[in-house]
């Protein structure tokens, strides 16, 4: 179809037939982004939410980690007190055998 015969038809003016091609394009290839856009933000949010569930899970093992070792640390204190307490018990049972 000849530009003249288009415009003819159209009632537009062969620039604006130019000028609307040339917008309908680059609209084209905007449209074609912004869909690319928002699929790569889909996926970058489900990955943004593996990490985030990765990291709670480690911050909850390194708590009962922490909690863990804060038992430990109780035990042994545990450990020394009933130690010391067998050992003062072993003297004063020395000490009442040999008053008898």
């Amino acid at each position: 179809m000849d530009p003249q015969e288009a415009s003819s038809s159209t009632g537009l003016h062969p620039i604006e037939l130019c000028v609307y091609s040339i917008l309908s394009n680059n609209l084209d290839g905007v449209y074609q982004c912004v869909n690319e856009l928002r699929e790569s933000q889909a996926l970058l949010v489900l990955l943004l939410k593996k990490v985030r569930t990765s990291v709670k899970e480690e911050l909850d093992l390194y708590n009962q980690d922490t909690r863990l070792e804060e038992a430990e640390r109780r035990l042994s204190a545990l450990t020394l007190r009933v130690n010391r307490l067998l050992e003062r018990y072993d003297e004063l049972q020395k000490t009442s055998e040999i008053g008898l």
